[in-house]
């Protein structure tokens, strides 16, 4: 027969390992969180990115059609 005293113990035992548990799972949250705001501003950034590369092709396009007709005008 299981004593009372040895259900104490492991219910206190499945305490102390529930409570290590929680706090874990309150780190992982934590970390789980920053690596959500993390890939936010980062989607933010490939945007921004993405529109600097956008508008630099364009205006490299623009100055390489016009600049022959400055620099060699027809006649």
């Amino acid at each position: 027969m299981v004593s009372g005293m040895s259900i104490d113990r492991d219910v206190g035992a499945l305490e102390a390992r529930m409570e290590m548990v929680e706090s874990e799972i309150h780190v992982i949250r934590t970390d789980v969180r920053e690596i959500r705001d993390a890939l936010v501003t980062a989607r933010g950034g490939w945007k921004m990115l993405t529109l600097v590369i956008g508008l630099s092709v364009s205006l490299g396009a623009i100055i390489g059609k016009l600049l022959p007709i400055f620099l060699y005008p027809k006649p």
